[in-house]
């Protein structure tokens, strides 16, 4: 009898540890996207960039976008427009990036140059912001603002988690 009591002791422990191990793994199950890194379902459903990493991309985009040029309007710091891509994919998706590219500056035999433009309505920092999850690993930054220029006007960023936070679209309302 008191043999049967442990053996059936042992069972329902080997049951709870099955059933233990079976919840945790179904709830940290590993989600992987389209140009998405592995992180674990719960871990996607909390994960939004922070301020910090929101202001980071941001202002990276601007510092990117905004370079310092010649009289002719050659950049100082970007020989290729790979080099400028690749700098602006810090920040932006593949496909965006190369659309900065191709909208705001030319390839020429001696280098890249800017080409004279308006900068677009852009974040600021000062405002406040909502962030909107769209997916596990896709928010929506949506800011108003207002300047001289153009007057008022909604910023609405798309990011998603692609190797970091990286932003997918923008557009203006």
């Amino acid at each position: 009898m008191r043999k049967l009591a442990l053996i059936l002791c042992f069972i329902c422990f080997i049951m709870m540890t099955a059933i233990v191990f079976s919840v945790t793994v179904s709830e940290e199950g590993v989600v992987q996207g389209e140009n998405q890194t592995n992180i674990s379902v719960a871990e996607a459903e909390e994960t939004q960039p922070d301020k910090e990493e929101v202001m980071r991309i941001m202002n990276g985009v601007l510092d990117t976008l905004v370079q310092e040029a010649d009289d002719s309007y050659k950049l100082k710091n970007y020989a290729t427009e790979q080099e400028l891509t690749e700098a602006f994919e810090e920040y932006l998706t593949p496909e965006l990036a190369a659309q900065f590219v191709d909208y705001y500056f030319r390839t020429e035999a001696d280098g890249v140059y800017v080409i004279p433009t308006e900068t677009m309505p852009w974040f600021q920092e000062e405002n406040e912001y909502d962030m909107i999850n769209i997916s596990n690993h896709s928010v929506q930054l949506v800011q108003e603002n207002e300047n001289d220029m153009v007057g008022s006007y909604t910023l609405v960023v798309e990011m998603t988690l692609q190797n970091g936070w990286k932003i997918q679209d923008i557009s203006y309302k």
